[in-house]
């Protein structure tokens, strides 16, 4: 009974080495796994979220005041990039018809009653409402 469980659990040990080793190095999962372990918290969240988005995030996070509602012009709010902004920008609730519209890759956007609040380059800026 012993041999049989020894027999087992190398069997189980072999099949997750080969699930892990097939993720890491058939599907080339082991650079970005690299990539993300040498970096710090701050790294990581830039990797995992773009660096243009994690920017714009840091950018309006910085500039909203405090208990600031918003909404996105430029984020799908059902994609992964919509979600991880929400996470991101928490305590800050995002709404429809909010005081702030955060604008991410839209150049030369003009919202009625709306005027430039915080602007980081041509195409991620913040608008408030007037």
């Amino acid at each position: 009974m012993k041999k049989l469980t020894l027999i087992a659990i190398i069997a189980w040990i072999a099949i997750w080495a080969n699930f892990v080793a097939r993720d890491l190095f058939v599907k080339g999962y082991f650079k970005e796994y690299k990539t993300l372990a040498l970096q710090d918290s701050r790294g990581k969240a830039s990797f995992t979220y773009g660096k243009r988005l994690f920017d714009f995030l840091n950018f309006c996070k910085e500039s909203l005041p405090q208990s600031a509602d918003y909404d996105f012009v430029g984020i799908k709010e059902p994609s992964i990039a919509g979600r991880r902004a929400i996470y991101y920008l928490y305590p800050h609730v995002k709404k429809r018809n909010a005081r702030f519209l955060l604008v991410f890759e839209k150049s030369g956007l003009e919202k009625k009653g709306y005027k430039l609040f915080k602007k980081l380059d041509d195409s991620r800026f913040i608008l408030k409402r007037m």
